[in-house]
């Protein structure tokens, strides 16, 4: 089961989050293509997975790649965006200080 999936963590990203998934992987666009200013400016390298938080206006404000470990990470970065904690530092600085 994935850590996103954990009822814990899921009932809190369900709360404060609107979910939407994309899979860029296999996707073929060319540069005239309008999705690839959009992919390129939220996944340039096309790493997965990418959990990408947008504000009300659209910016980006957290990113996080490579995935959720833990439970624990999972509402330490919700915590981390809800608190908007990423006006201050990054999400790795972030969990390092709470961890002492």
């Amino acid at each position: 089961m994935s850590v996103l999936s954990k009822p814990e963590v899921s009932a809190k990203f369900i709360k404060h989050y609107v979910g939407a998934h994309a899979d860029f992987g296999e996707l073929e666009m060319d540069d005239d293509d309008p999705r690839h200013a959009m992919v390129k400016r939220h996944n340039p390298r096309k790493l997965r997975p990418v959990l990408v938080f947008l504000d009300g206006q659209g910016k980006e404000v957290a990113r996080l790649t490579g995935g959720l470990r833990s439970v624990e990470d999972a509402l330490l970065l919700d915590r981390f965006v809800t608190g908007k904690h990423y006006r201050k530092s990054d999400f790795s600085a972030f969990k390092a200080a709470q961890r002492g």
